[in-house]
C-alpha cells in the first residue's frame, strides 16, 4: 500500500535525464507558523475594514445577538459594512428584532428599546362573583387573577348586586409579574319589616321570594321593587328603600280584593255596553269588575230595545252574561211606480209592487229597481209608533239621463249656455214669394235630433281677451266697440273657431276643430267641445216658436218696420254714420250694445237678430230646394267663406231684419261677432 504522507519523499526522474537537487522538507512548526501568519493577515484586514458599533439598550441588561460575523470589544461591536438582523432579549420584556445597516462611519451608535411585558393582578375578597372593569372595560369577575394589564396606572371598578361600588386606582409593575390585591365591598342594604292586611301574603323583593307576611327583608338603599301576592286579592307593588346599615318598618299594606271577569255576549252582536253608566265597548266583550257588588249592565243596538241587567262577579273568577236583544219594529208603506218595480232592503228582495214593510228601527238601505229604469236608492229609518209612507216614481233611463244634464251651464270664462232638445223638423230658408227674400234662402227641410247647448249671449270683448289679451274691437267715429261687455267684433271666422278650441282645452273637453300646422282643417263631429252653432241650430233657435211655427221677424209678425223697440238695429241714433236707418226707430244705441241687452227671444236668447250679426259653423253655398229632410245638417264639407246670420246695429232693411237673412264672409267686421255652442255629450252617448 502506498504511503500517503505528504511529508515523505517520492521517486522523481527529471525530463532531461540529469539528477536534480532534492528540496528540503517542511517541519510541523513551520506549517503552523505559516497558518498563523495567514490568519493574522486576515484579522488585520478585518480590523482595518470593520466599523465600531455601540448598542445602547433599554433595559441595559438586554443581551444582543447579531447575525453574521462580529467581534465584541467592551461596549463596541466590530462589524463590516452591510445589513444585519439584531435580536435583543431581557427578562420581563418582549424580545426585540430589528434590522440595521452599518455604513462608512468609523463609529456608530444604535438605541434598542424593549417593551415591557404586562402584569397580572391577583384579587382576593370574602365575596364571590364580583364584577370588575379596568379603565371602564369589563375584565370578568373576581376573586381571581386579571391577566395582561399594561404597565402603568389603571382605574379599577368593582360591582356586586346589593353592595356599593368600589373604585380603586392601582399601579401595575408589568414585566410579567403578578401583584396581589385584597378588596372589601360595603353592603348597600338595610332591614325592613313588612306586614299585610290580611297576613299570610307572599312577599317578593326584586322578584326574589322572601316569605309570608309578617316578614323582615333586606332592602337596597338605592331602591328595591316590592311585590305582595295573595290569592283572591290584587297584586301589590311598590318601590321601597332603606338607608344602608339601618332598620325600618313599612306601614301595614292593606290588600284589595281582586277583580272578577265578566264575559258579555249578545244576539245580534256589536251592541254597545255600559256598566255603571260607563261605556266599555261592544259585544262580544270581556271586562274586569269589582267582586261582591251589583253592577248595572245595559246593552244598546240600533233597531233594538235597550237591555238592562244587574250582575256581580267573584274574585279571580269568570262569569258569563248572554243577552238576546229584542227588535224595535216600525212600519213603512212603500208606493212604487211602475207598479211592478222590485223593492230591496239591505240587498234582500222584499217583492214587487207597493207594500208595507216591518223593519227594525235603524237605517236601512232601500233600492227600488226595474229593468229599463234608473234605480232609486235611499236610506230609511222606521219610527215605531209613527206611520211612515214613501212614494217613489222611477225615471226611465232616458228621463234619468236628461235629469242628470243641467238645463244651463256656464263656461270657464263666464259665458252662459242653455240646453236645447229640438227633436223636431222645420223648414230652413224662406218661400219664394216672401217680400225681401234673396236667392240664397232656398227652402230645405231640416230635422234636428242631437241635443246641444247654445250661448244665450254673444261672446264679449272681456271673454275673448281671456284668450287673446291684445284683441281690439276698434271704434267707429268716436263710438267705442271695445268696451269689456260689448260683443267682440273684428273677429275672423277662424279666430272664433280657435277661441272655441282654446276654451275646450281649458275645460278638458275634446276639441271640435281639427288643426294642421295651426290652421283649421276639419271638424270632429263626435266631440262635445265648444264650437260655433250650425246654421240649422241657429235658425231653429231664432225662428221656431214653441208651437213649431216659423217667424219672419223677431217680433213674430209680417209688419215692417217694428212698432216697438225690440233689438239694436240701424236706428236714428246711428244716422250720422249709416246711409240707411229705420225711420222713426230709435233704440238709443248707435253701435253695439252690451251683450244681453234688450229683450230675450222666445227661447231665452239675446240679440239673435240685432246688436251684431253672428258667425255660424257652416261653409257658405247657395243650395236649391230639396225634398228629403236633412238630419242635423252640418253644411257643405268644403268652401271658401262661412255663413253669417242675423241682423246687426248696422242693418235695418226689410230684407236684413228677416230671420231667414243670410250672408257670408271670412274676415272680421265691425258688426259681426259670434256666440258659442256645444253638444251635450260625445256622439254615441245613449240617453
Amino acid at each position: 500500500m502506498p504511503d500517503n504522507n505528504p511529508l515523505l519523499a517520492t521517486n522523481f526522474t527529471p525530463l532531461d535525464g540529469n539528477d536534480a537537487k532534492r528540496g528540503l522538507p517542511l517541519s510541523p512548526g513551520m506549517l503552523t507558523l505559516a497558518v498563523l501568519a495567514g490568519v493574522g493577515i486576515i484579522i488585520m484586514a478585518y480590523l482595518f475594514m470593520a466599523r465600531a458599533v455601540i448598542f445602547q439598550t433599554e433595559p441595559s441588561t438586554a443581551e444582543i445577538e447579531i447575525s453574521g460575523l462580529s467581534f465584541n470589544i467592551g461596549d463596541n461591536y466590530l462589524l463590516l459594512r452591510g445589513d444585519y438582523d439584531i435580536t435583543a432579549n431581557a427578562t420581563g420584556y418582549y424580545p426585540l428584532l430589528e434590522s440595521i445597516s452599518v455604513g462608512d462611519d468609523a463609529t456608530q451608535e444604535l438605541k434598542l428599546e424593549l417593551q415591557p411585558l404586562p402584569g397580572n393582578l391577583s384579587v382576593t375578597s370574602e365575596l364571590e362573583n364580583i364584577k370588575v372593569s379596568v379603565d371602564s372595560k369589563s375584565a370578568g369577575t373576581v376573586p381571581g387573577t386579571i391577566e395582561g394589564i399594561s404597565r402603568g396606572s389603571h382605574q379599577l371598578e368593582f360591582n356586586k348586586y346589593r353592595y356599593f361600588p368600589l373604585l380603586q386606582e392601582i399601579d401595575i409593575d408589568g414585566l410579567g409579574k403578578t401583584q396581589p390585591l385584597n378588596i372589601s365591598l360595603l353592603p348597600a342594604w338595610g332591614q325592613m319589616q313588612f306586614t299585610t292586611i290580611p297576613a299570610g301574603a307572599e312577599l317578593y323583593i326584586d322578584e326574589r321570594l322572601i316569605g309570608q307576611t309578617p316578614v323582615t327583608a333586606e332592602v337596597l338603599e338605592t331602591g328595591s321593587q316590592l311585590k305582595v301576592t295573595l290569592a283572591g286579592y290584587k297584586t301589590y307593588t311598590q318601590q321601597v328603600s332603606v338607608k344602608a346599615g339601618t332598620s325600618a318598618q313599612q306601614p301595614p299594606i292593606a290588600l284589595i280584593v281582586a277583580d272578577g271577569t265578566l264575559q258579555i255576549d249578545s244576539s245580534p252582536s256589536s251592541a254597545s255596553v255600559t256598566i255603571n253608566n260607563k261605556f266599555l265597548g261592544t259585544t262580544p266583550l270581556e271586562v274586569a269588575l269589582a267582586p261582591f257588588t251589583q253592577h248595572p249592565v245595559e246593552l244598546f243596538l240600533e233597531g233594538y230595545l235597550k237591555a238592562s241587567q244587574l250582575t256581580q262577579v267573584q274574585p279571580e273568577k269568570t262569569s258569563k252574561l248572554a243577552i238576546n236583544l229584542v227588535a224595535n219594529i216600525g212600519s213603512i208603506a212603500f208606493t212604487v211606480s211602475p207598479a211592478d218595480a222590485q223593492i230591496l232592503v239591505n240587498n234582500r228582495n222584499q217583492g214587487s209592487g207597493s207594500r208595507t214593510l216591518s223593519l227594525t228601527a235603524k237605517p236601512h238601505n232601500v233600492s227600488i229597481q226595474k229593468e229599463g229604469y234608473e234605480t232609486k236608492s235611499l236610506t230609511v229609518t222606521p219610527r215605531p209608533g209613527h206611520e211612515q209612507a214613501l212614494k217613489i216614481n222611477l225615471l226611465t233611463l232616458q228621463q234619468a239621463y236628461w235629469a242628470s244634464r243641467p238645463p244651463a251651464v256656464k263656461s270657464s270664462v263666464g259665458s252662459p249656455l242653455k240646453l236645447f232638445r229640438p227633436d223636431n223638423s222645420f223648414t230652413l230658408g224662406a218661400p219664394r214669394r216672401q217680400p225681401g227674400r234673396r236667392a240664397n234662402e232656398a227652402e230645405r227641410s231640416v230635422s234636428l235630433q242631437r241635443p246641444f247647448y247654445l250661448g244665450t249671449k254673444e261672446i264679449s270683448n272681456a271673454e275673448l281677451r281671456r284668450w287673446k289679451a291684445r284683441h281690439s274691437s276698434s271704434a267707429l267715429r268716436g263710438q267705442s266697440l271695445d268696451m269689456d261687455q260689448q260683443p267682440a267684433v273684428k273677429v275672423s271666422w277662424e279666430d272664433a273657431a280657435l277661441f272655441c278650441n282654446w276654451l275646450s282645452k281649458r275645460e278638458g273637453l275634446p276639441q271640435f276643430y281639427l288643426l294642421e300646422a295651426g290652421v283649421i282643417s276639419g271638424f270632429n263631429w263626435d266631440a262635445h267641445g265648444y264650437r260655433l252653432p250650425t246654421e240649422a241650430e241657429w235658425a231653429w233657435a231664432a225662428r221656431i216658436d214653441a208651437n213649431g211655427n216659423s217667424k219672419i221677424f223677431p217680433w213674430a209678425n209680417d209688419l215692417y218696420p217694428p212698432m216697438d223697440v225690440t233689438d239694436n238695429y240701424a236706428d236714428q241714433s246711428a244716422s250720422r254714420f249709416l246711409t240707411f236707418t229705420i225711420a222713426n226707430y230709435n233704440d238709443k244705441t248707435p253701435v253695439s250694445a252690451k251683450t244681453g241687452s234688450f229683450k230675450a227671444n222666445h227661447k231665452g236668447l239675446y240679440n239673435m237678430s240685432g246688436n251684431v250679426a253672428e258667425w255660424v259653423n257652416d261653409y257658405y253655398d247657395v243650395r236649391p230646394s230639396r225634398g228629403d229632410a236633412l238630419l242635423d245638417p252640418a253644411g257643405p264639407s268644403t268652401g271658401t267663406r262661412h255663413v253669417i246670420r242675423g241682423a246687426s246695429w248696422a242693418l235695418g232693411s226689410r230684407t236684413e231684419l228677416r230671420l231667414s237673412y243670410r250672408e257670408a264672409g271670412i274676415d272680421g267686421r265691425l258688426d259681426v261677432g259670434f256666440r258659442i255652442a256645444r253638444y251635450v255629450d260625445s256622439a254615441g252617448a245613449k240617453p
